[in-house]
């Protein structure tokens, strides 16, 4: 972790018993504690008229995953963000008892960030652009990393019990794309190597503010079986680095047989909990979160993709 990571950090924090790398927690803790959250539903919000802590607070969900930031940069007057404090994560996690994972964008470049240059060059650390639209970071460059490694120290200063780790599939699109002179991974597998190594700095770093931070990576299900197969390894630490994946859309666009045998091989049968969040009406609803349930994954499903509110939690337990 850079200097200034570490002194964005609160007190509490650094005095915390979770804090540093021999806290005496293991991930088979971490495992135990997210699965047990996991038995009374998890939900996402990232904004919305009811996105305050006291609403959230009232939620009946056993995990969270939230956007930090209450208010982007482009609307404060000084272009920074505004993040929950630590009084309202504590408020919303109800005092400890429900974990609060908070959002962080591996691969992409949002214009309501405040790592954006003051002077408006575009800095190196700026990719290509897919073929939908989107501005991918240059995840392979050290720059970017280290935007990374500070904006979680910030991310963990707000109290959240760990982070969920968003488009880490990207790894596939920027390896599909022609090569150019960027620099950038020139395959699939060589970008599944980055990615596999950018999750676990990521989570290390997390883990160096708080040990028993959570880690839930969304998307990416095939990484291990992209990457070289001298990359083995790295994907066992990959898979002991986080305790969760995400799958969306799991039972929809995405359904395939392939992808819900690697679920069940590469992540449960490691004991990593798979998260499934799909997109129907309430009418709906049931019948697909019981599908979920059967292939043992946690399930959320919402009517559509605004994550402006909460859906409500679809327990474990049939």
């Amino acid at each position: 972790m850079t200097l200034l990571g570490r002194a964005l950090l609160p007190m509490y924090l650094l005095a915390s018993p979770v804090t540093g790398m021999a806290c005496g927690v293991s991930q088979i803790d971490r495992s135990a504690r997210l699965e047990d959250a996991l038995q009374n539903g998890y939900g996402v919000q990232y904004w919305g008229p009811d996105f305050n802590a006291d609403t959230l607070n009232q939620a009946s969900h056993g995990l969270l995953i939230l956007e930090a930031a209450k208010v982007g940069a482009l609307d404060t007057p000084d272009g920074k963000e505004r993040f929950f404090t630590p009084a309202e994560i504590q408020t919303i996690g109800q005092d400890g008892t429900r974990p609060v994972l908070v959002y962080l964008n591996l691969t992409e470049v949002e214009p309501w960030r405040d790592y954006w240059p003051s002077d408006k060059t575009v800095p190196n650390w700026v990719g290509p652009v897919t073929a939908q639209g989107d501005k991918l970071a240059a995840f392979w460059r050290s720059e970017w990393r280290d935007i990374l490694h500070d904006r979680v120290a910030r991310l963990l200063a707000t109290g959240a019990d760990g982070l969920f780790l968003d488009d880490a599939l990207n790894y596939f699109v920027l390896g599909s794309m022609a090569s150019d002179s960027s620099g950038k991974p020139t395959s699939i597998e060589r970008s599944a190597g980055v990615m596999l190594n950018l999750v676990r700095e990521i989570a290390s770093t997390a883990r160096e503010i708080r040990c028993d931070a959570l880690i839930v990576v969304n998307n990416g299900v095939f990484i291990g079986r992209d990457a070289p197969a001298s990359a083995r390894d790295d994907f066992d630490a990959y898979r002991d680095a986080i305790d969760g994946i995400m799958i969306e859309d799991g039972f929809g666009a995405a359904d395939h047989p392939d992808l819900h045998a690697a679920l069940k091989q590469d992540y449960l049968d490691r004991d990593v909990s798979v998260l499934s969040l799909d997109f129907a009406s309430d009418v709906e609803a049931k019948p697909l979160a019981q599908k979920a349930r059967d292939k043992g994954y946690a399930p959320y499903i919402v009517p559509d993709g605004s994550f402006s509110y909460l859906a409500p939690p679809a327990s474990r337990s049939r």
